[in-house]
């Protein structure tokens, strides 16, 4: 029985009044412990220093003003761990501000997070700073229907860098397939604006709380319809894509709990890798694009098999710790490259945003010292990518890559 059909009956009746109350205490616990905690409501205090702005959004005022989401439990500061000149412009790679409706990001869309050398051989583009200015809705709304996600921008990282959606520019899966496009370790690359952007869950973009897989990972980014992009967990070691039931997520990639309300997941290695479509109303200022955007979620159209990777036979050991120093040795397939492998040891080699510290090569063997932080992501899958600053048919630094080969284990 329903915590609102038993409640309705112990409304019919005073001489069954402490019946009723009894009946209503019994079902609201049993009803509770039936529930998952996901879905239990909470409301967390709010911070007396703090003014509410909309949705979930709060405001610190200050000298520099500090923007904090309502998420979950926590009122959590987004921005501020981004607010830097990693690029020694003069201007912050990410400024927040807001009026009465939105929630406004100027970026300049830098990532500031270490990348493979653009151009290379696996791609001819250079990133350039941007000057981006994106408006996220402070009260997301649901949409009658789902607006597809279109070519170009479709959310943001909390770094500033771009959300694309899976295709490239002819129209085919980007991520996977024989029309795969080179992504860098940190799973982007800029295209001919020097727009660098991510097509999968971008495992090199940090927030201010760690993704250990033990709780609902915490935001990374926000989509163009104001709700937020989460990590991959949703519970202690479950996996958002892997949820069942009326808590799946749906074609858009997202779903409804007490706690957040509608937010979306990345799926790593499942379509639409990000978001599949928009479950609110967009803010079309963002993308041109979104104002002839269609309606419904996108579909996989991946075909045939990615030679991306062929280059790598094989990286050991495949795991490592939070806090550990370790060897990696890669070996490498001479003829999974057109050309063969160019000569020389290595100048760079990276592991999702794990940089080498030290590199060597014997024959098709290649050595790489890596240390994984304290905090670095747990269990989702790393890609990696070794270059080669060997000019060569054009290119000054030939690049070879390999998905999914390394895991950081609890």
């Amino acid at each position: 029985m329903s915590v609102f059909h038993v409640t309705r009956t112990c409304r019919n009746g005073w001489s069954s009044l402490l019946y009723g109350i009894g009946m209503c205490l019994i079902a609201w616990v049993s009803n509770l412990a039936d529930t998952p905690v996901q879905s239990r409501p909470t409301t967390p205090q709010q911070p007396a220093d703090l003014k509410h702005i909309g949705g979930r959004w709060y405001l610190r005022a200050g000298v520099r003003p500090v923007y904090l989401y309502r998420d979950g439990q926590r009122f959590v500061d987004l921005f501020s761990y981004h607010m830097s000149d990693s690029n020694k412009d003069g201007t912050d790679e990410v400024r927040v501000s807001h009026d009465q409706k939105f929630l406004i990001v100027e970026s300049q869309g830098f990532p500031n997070h270490p990348t493979a050398n653009f151009p290379n051989s696996g791609n001819p583009n250079t990133i350039r700073v941007q000057d981006f200015r994106f408006r996220f809705p402070l009260e997301p709304k649901f949409n009658t229907q789902v607006t597809s996600v279109p070519m170009g921008p479709i959310g943001m990282a909390l770094n500033g860098v771009v959300f694309f959606n899976p295709f490239e520019m002819g129209g085919m899966n980007a991520v996977e397939g024989y029309s795969e496009v080179w992504l860098d370790s940190c799973c982007g690359h800029p295209e001919q604006r020097g727009v660098y952007h991510y097509h999968k869950y971008p495992s090199c973009v940090k927030s201010p709380f760690q993704d250990d897989g033990q709780q609902h990972s915490p935001i990374i980014g926000f989509a163009f319809d104001g709700f937020p992009v989460h990590g991959p967990y949703d519970a202690v070691k479950m996996l958002a894509k892997d949820v069942k039931g009326k808590f799946a997520l749906d074609d858009c990639n997202g779903h409804t709990d007490a706690e957040r309300g509608y937010h979306y997941h990345v799926t790593p290695g499942r379509f639409p890798y990000i978001i599949g479509g928009y479950a609110g109303i967009v803010e079309t200022s963002n993308n041109r694009g979104l104002a002839r955007a269609g309606t419904g979620a996108i579909r996989n159209n991946a075909s045939g098999v990615s030679r991306i990777g062929e280059a790598v036979q094989s990286v050991k050991p495949a795991t490592g710790t939070r806090g550990q120093s370790l060897s990696v040795r890669f070996e490498l397939n001479p003829s999974g490259l057109r050309n063969g492998l160019p000569a020389g040891d290595p100048d760079w080699v990276q592991i999702g945003p794990f940089e080498a510290q030290k590199v060597s090569r014997k024959g098709n063997i290649i050595t790489a010292s890596i240390q994984i932080p304290a905090d670095a992501a747990v269990g989702i899958p790393y890609d990696c990518h070794i270059e080669f600053k060997t000019p060569r048919a054009g290119q000054d630094v030939t690049v070879i890559k390999a998905n999914e080969v390394f895991r950081v284990l609890p």
